[in-house]
C-alpha cells in the first residue's frame, strides 16, 4: 500500500515549500553569492570578503579538492536581535519593500543560502565581535518540522579562527554568513578557485559602480589547510568599457577601450512623482583595430568583450542582468558596442523586477518585440500604440519608447562599426600578390600603349603620396595606419588603380577619382545597397568562414548581381528611344573594355 495522504489541513507542506524555495531561480552559485554581497553593500560595508574553504577528499584512485564551507563577511552596520531574526525569515526581511537601495524583497539571505547549502549560520554584531549574536537555519530540521521558526538569536562571540582569515579591519559592527553542508548537486562549481573566478567576473560587473567609486572592496579568497591558495580583490568590469581601471586586458586596463556614443533620458510620471530612465551607449575606438590588420576580436581585449555582450540593465547602481538578446548573435562585431539602461527602484513594477533581482521580466520581452506587434486595428504609428498603452496603465507604453530608441541607435552604431573595419584590406594582404590592383595596373599600362591619356604620363612622387594619404584620412576617413599602408603599396608596386570604400552622396554605387600621379581611385559607395549585398559579401572580413557560410554568401551575391542586371534592364525600358541607343553604345563600349580587363594574357 502507498503512503496515506496527509490530512492535517496545512496550506503548505514544509518539505515541498522548502524544495520550492530552493528552486526559486538563481542562475548559478555566483548569483547566489551576489545576494549576500547585496546585503553587505546595503549595510554600508566598505569591505566585503567571500571566503571558500576546501579540503582534499578521497575520490577513488586519487584525492580531489572539494568545497566544504563558504562564508561572506563584512564590516557593515550589523544587526540587532530583532533585525537578525527577521533577516532569516522568508519574505519578512529587514528591507521588505524598502526602495532606498539595492535591496527590497526580504527573500535574499535564506533563499540564496538554501539554493546552495542545507545549513546557514549568521553572526552579527553592533557592539564588537565578542558581543555577536548568532542564529541559524537548517534545511533538514525545517523539512522534518523540527525547526518551524527562526531560533531566537543568542550571544555567541565571533569565533577567533576567523581573525586569521579576514583581511579587513574587524570593526565594532559587521556580519558573517556561513554556508555549510553544501549541496554538491546544486553547486555550479565544485572547487574554490572556479567558484571565486566566476564570482569575480560577475561581482566585478554587477557592482562595477561601487568598486570604481571605491565605496566597497570585494575580496575573494580560497583557503585550504588554513593557507590561502587564492587571494585577490574583484576588479570592475564595465560592459560599456568606459570605466578605468578595469579588468580589461592591456592596453585598456587603465584607459577606456570604448568611447561614449550618446545618452538620453526618458521621464516617467508615477504616483505623483517624476522618475527618469537613462540610456547610455558606447562603441569601440578605432585604435582597437590592430595595426597589423588582424581581427580585433582575436585579441585578449576582444575576447574579454565577447563575455560582455548585450544591454546592461542597472537598478540603483547595481546591474540586474546583461541581456544578450539585443545582440545579433552571429556577428562578431556585436561585442564592440555597449548599452546601459538605468532606472530607480521606484520603477520596479514598470520593468517587472524579479524577487531575486536577476531579471526584469516585462523589460526582457522588448529585445525581440516590435511596436507593430502591439498595434490594434486602426493604429498605424508607434505613437498611437504608445499613447493607448499609457492611457490603459500598461507599463509597456513606457518601455516601448525606450526600446525603440535603443533599436534605432544600435542600427547607427553597427553602421559605424562596419565603417571602422570595412573598405580596406589588411596591410599584409596588400603585400601579397598579385592583387586585383596589380592585375588592373598591368591592363591599364597595356591600354596606354595604344590609347594613351594625360594621366598615363604623370609620375607618383613624394608630393603625390602625401596628398593621397591626406585625402584618405580626411575625406575617406581611413585610420592613419591603413592610409599609410595603402600609399606604401601604391609607391612600391607602382599601382595605377586602387579600390576605396567611402560614404558617397547620390545614387551611384561607385565613382572614379583621378588622383595626381596617374592614379585612378575607384570609390565604392558604402551607402548603396550594392556595397552591403555584393561587394562586402564577396570580400568578407572573416576568412575562416565555414563552407556553409561561404555558400550562403555566394548565393546572396549571385542574387544581388541578377537584381543589378534587372535594374539596368528597367532603366533602359524607362528611357526614350534616343537614350536607349546611347545606353546600348555605353553597354557595348563598357563590355568591350571589360573583356580586355577580364581576359587572361594570351587568351585573346
Amino acid at each position: 500500500m502507498g503512503r496515506p495522504l496527509e490530512r492535517s489541513g496545512k496550506i503548505f507542506s514544509a518539505d515541498l515549500l522548502a524544495r520550492a524555495l530552493r528552486d526559486s531561480g538563481y542562475k548559478n552559485t555566483a548569483y547566489a553569492l551576489a545576494e549576500l554581497i547585496d546585503n553587505s553593500i546595503q549595510a554600508n560595508a566598505p569591505d566585503v570578503e567571500v571566503l571558500c574553504f576546501e579540503k582534499y577528499e578521497d575520490g577513488g584512485e586519487r584525492q580531489t579538492r572539494r568545497l566544504q564551507k563558504v562564508a561572506v563577511i563584512d564590516n557593515g552596520h550589523g544587526m540587532d536581535s530583532e533585525v537578525l531574526r527577521s533577516a532569516l525569515m522568508f519574505g519578512n526581511g529587514t528591507r521588505l519593500n524598502d526602495r532606498s537601495g539595492i535591496g527590497r524583497f526580504g527573500m535574499g539571505l535564506p533563499n540564496a543560502s538554501f539554493s546552495q547549502a542545507k545549513r546557514v549560520e549568521v553572526w552579527s554584531w553592533i557592539d564588537g565581535p565578542t558581543n555577536a549574536l548568532w542564529t541559524y537555519l537548517d534545511l533538514d530540521e525545517i523539512t522534518s518540522e523540527k525547526q518551524t521558526e527562526v531560533p531566537e538569536p543568542r550571544h555567541v562571540p565571533l569565533p577567533a579562527e576567523w581573525q586569521k582569515y579576514i583581511q579587513h579591519e574587524i570593526r565594532e559592527s559587521g556580519t558573517l554568513v556561513l554556508w555549510s553542508e553544501l549541496d554538491e548537486g546544486r553547486l555550479t562549481w565544485k572547487r574554490a578557485a572556479a567558484t571565486l573566478r566566476h564570482t569575480e567576473e560577475l561581482a566585478g560587473r554587477i557592482y562595477r559602480r561601487f568598486i570604481h567609486d571605491r565605496t566597497v572592496t570585494i575580496r575573494l579568497a580560497a583557503i585550504e589547510n588554513e593557507g590561502f591558495t587564492l587571494d585577490k580583490a574583484a576588479c570592475a568590469t564595465d560592459p560599456l568599457y568606459l570605466l578605468t581601471p578595469s579588468s580589461t586586458p592591456e592596453p585598456y586596463a587603465t584607459e577606456p577601450m570604448f568611447e561614449l556614443w550618446g545618452e538620453e533620458s526618458f521621464d516617467v510620471f508615477l504616483d505623483g512623482e517624476n522618475h527618469s530612465i537613462k540610456v547610455r551607449f558606447s562603441y569601440a575606438k578605432r585604435e582597437t583595430i590592430p595595426a597589423d590588420g588582424k581581427d580585433r576580436g582575436s585579441t585578449a581585449y576582444g575576447r574579454h568583450a565577447k563575455k560582455n555582450i548585450g544591454v546592461s540593465l542597472m537598478r540603483a547602481g547595481r546591474e540586474l542582468e546583461l541581456d544578450s538578446n539585443w545582440a545579433i548573435g552571429y556577428d562578431p562585431r556585436e561585442r564592440f558596442w555597449g548599452c546601459e539602461v538605468e532606472f530607480p527602484p521606484e520603477l520596479d513594477e514598470i520593468f517587472g523586477v524579479t524577487i531575486n533581482k536577476q531579471a526584469a521580466t516585462l523589460w526582457a520581452q522588448f529585445a525581440q518585440l516590435e511596436w507593430d506587434s502591439l498595434a490594434e486595428e486602426g493604429e498605424t504609428t508607434r505613437s498611437q500604440v504608445i499613447e493607448r498603452l499609457k492611457q490603459a496603465g500598461d507599463p509597456r507604453g513606457i518601455l516601448l519608447d525606450v526600446a525603440e530608441y535603443i533599436r534605432q541607435q544600435l542600427g547607427h552604431i553597427r553602421t559605424e562599426l562596419k565603417n571602422q573595419t570595412k573598405g580596406r584590406r589588411s596591410p599584409n594582404k596588400r603585400h601579397e600578390g598579385p592583387t586585383d590592383e596589380d592585375v588592373a595596373t598591368g591592363k591599364i599600362k597595356g591600354r596606354a600603349q595604344e590609347h594613351p591619356t594625360p594621366q598615363d604620363e604623370q609620375k607618383f612622387g613624394d608630393n603625390e603620396a602625401k596628398g593621397l594619404q591626406s585625402d584618405l584620412i580626411t575625406s575617406k576617413h581611413y585610420p592613419d595606419e591603413a592610409a599609410e599602408t595603402i600609399v606604401k603599396a601604391v609607391w612600391e608596386r607602382k599601382l595605377r588603380v586602387i579600390y576605396i570604400v567611402a560614404d558617397l552622396d547620390g545614387h551611384a554605387f561607385f565613382k572614379v577619382e583621378d588622383k595626381p600621379g596617374g592614379l585612378s581611385e575607384v570609390v565604392i559607395n558604402r551607402r548603396h545597397p550594392f556595397y552591403e549585398k555584393l561587394y562586402e559579401v564577396l570580400e568578407p572580413e572573416n576568412e575562416s568562414a565555414s563552407d556553409a557560410t561561404v555558400e550562403e554568401r555566394l548565393e546572396s551575391a549571385m542574387s544581388t548581381l541578377r537584381l543589378m542586371f534587372a535594374a539596368w534592364a528597367r532603366y533602359e525600358q524607362e528611357s526614350t528611344e534616343r537614350e536607349r541607343r546611347r545606353l546600348d553604345d555605353i553597354r557595348q563600349d563598357w563590355g568591350r573594355m571589360a573583356r580586355y580587363f577580364l581576359e587572361d594574357e594570351g587568351e585573346e
